[in-house]
Order: structure tokens, then C-alpha cells, then sequence
């Protein structure tokens, strides 16, 4: 029996190629003469539509990859979230205008309500963290300026451990160190003065008295660039205080 008798009820009679030797026979057969056999009708030449999911999938990849950087980097990578709102809104934008070719609409608007949710935390985050972020960015140039008052420091109690005193002024101080006093954060030379005690005397009395200069301090005119202000950086016998302290200190010695 040949394959064209062996065609089955309600056949469709129309012509059609053998996938396999190219010969022509009867559609709904179930083999042909070449040996080949059917599994089913052939598919119909209308498109088949798959939903596509990568722009919904590439927004939720992109907030995980932003995420991960922010917590394994440094914060400021958070700042990637713009380009996720962006590719979340393109791709739910898609999946409304053809839903028949693309997909993830709720994955898409997730993405999206999580993304503008996290760039609102973070944006209330950068304002509050801007008063701080200042606060930071002064106490690092004090602490370079109190660096360069510690390496003060140290030369002059080498030259106190030589002399048995503090030098008088920055002149006797270059001339015994070799090098000027340092300068401070804002590339200003920093202020020095010799003491006797806890209040300074004037240098033509402590000549005459002969007396040894026990303690020193070193100045900063701070951020402003004036000194006695209360932004001034002040070194006492190796000791940091701040302008309000000492004008505390001067006002309870009056008070005695």
C-alpha cells in the first residue's frame, strides 16, 4: 500500500513538499514514499508571537547591579538609579503600546515604583548628610593644620631638650632648626610665641629677668584667615584648644 492510500478522514487535499526528498504529495498523509513519516500537520505560514521580557528584565538587572554597587562600593554609586527609572519607564511603556510583543508590565512598573522610591531616600539622604559632608570636609583641614603643628612641636622640644628653653621667637627658631615654622592647611605660616608662664610677658622684660621660655603656642588664623576668631586652630605646650576655651580660661584667672 502506498502512501497515498493510507491518507486520513477529513484530509486536506492541498499539495505540499516533503521536508525531506522535496517530492510532492497530498497533505495529511502519514508517510511518503522517500521512508519519511509525519508527526503532524505542518505549521501554517502565520507568525507565531513571543512575548519579548528583556527591556522589563534589563531594568531589574540594572536595579540589582546599582544596589549591589551602592552596598559593596560606596554610596554614591546609588546615583545609577536614574538609569534604571529610565529603562523601567521605557519598558513599561512597551509592554502598554504592544502587549502582544512585549511582556513584564508589572515587573516593569515594580521596578519602577522601587526605583523612584530609592532615588527619594537617597535625595533626602544628600540633604541631610550635606551639613555633615561640610563638617568633615573643615575637620580634615584642621587635621592637616594640627600635623603640621605636631611636627612643629616635636623640633622645638628638641630644641628646649638643647637649650633648656623654648626659642624666644620664629627668627631664634629658623636660625636653630634650619627651616621656618610650618605652614598651616591654607598654606599660611603658623603664628608662634614663646611664654613664661601661663600668660605671656613681653620680650624685653623676659630678656632682663632672664628667665627661660617654659611653655609656647602655636596659631592658626583657622578657615577665615583672622586670627583671635573663634575658627582659630591653637596649639598650647603640645596641647589643641579652641578659642572659646582660652577666653574661658582668661575669664575664671580674672574672676580670681
Amino acid at each position: 500500500m502506498t502512501s497515498k492510500q493510507e491518507i486520513q478522514k477529513n484530509v486536506n487535499h492541498t499539495a505540499m513538499l516533503c521536508p525531506c526528498c522535496g517530492t510532492s504529495i497530498v497533505r495529511g498523509v502519514l508517510r511518503c514514499d522517500c521512508g519519511a513519516r509525519f508527526v503532524g500537520e505542518p505549521l501554517d505560514e502565520v507568525p507565531i508571537k513571543v512575548q519579548r521580557l528583556g527591556p522589563a528584565m534589563t531594568s531589574v538587572a540594572l536595579l540589582l547591579a546599582v544596589v549591589a554597587a551602592a552596598l559593596v562600593a560606596t554610596k554614591w554609586m546609588a546615583v545609577g538609579v536614574v538609569v534604571v527609572i529610565w529603562y523601567a519607564w521605557r519598558a513599561a511603556r512597551l509592554a502598554r503600546r504592544d502587549p502582544e510583543w512585549y511582556g513584564g508590565l508589572r515587573t516593569a512598573i515594580a521596578t519602577l515604583s522601587l526605583a523612584i522610591i530609592g532615588s527619594a531616600a537617597l535625595a533626602a539622604y544628600g540633604i541631610s548628610y550635606i551639613p555633615r559632608a561640610i563638617d568633615n570636609y573643615g575637620t580634615r583641614h584642621v587635621a592637616a593644620t594640627e600635623a603640621a603643628m605636631y611636627h612643629v612641636w616635636s623640633s622645638l622640644e628638641d630644641y628646649k631638650r638643647a637649650f633648656g628653653s623654648y626659642p624666644k621667637d620664629a627668627q631664634e627658631f629658623r636660625k636653630a632648626i634650619g627651616e621656618s615654622l610650618a605652614a598651616d592647611y591654607w598654606e599660611r605660616t603658623l603664628k608662634y610665641q614663646a611664654k613664661i608662664g601661663d600668660i605671656a610677658e613681653q620680650k624685653d622684660s623676659i630678656e632682663r629677668t632672664g628667665l627661660a621660655f617654659n611653655h609656647f603656642e602655636l596659631r592658626s588664623a583657622g578657615p577665615d584667615g583672622i586670627i583671635g576668631t573663634d575658627d582659630d586652630v591653637i596649639m598650647r605646650d603640645g596641647i589643641f584648644f579652641t578659642n572659646s576655651d582660652l577666653k574661658k580660661q582668661t575669664a575664671v584667672q580674672q574672676l580670681r
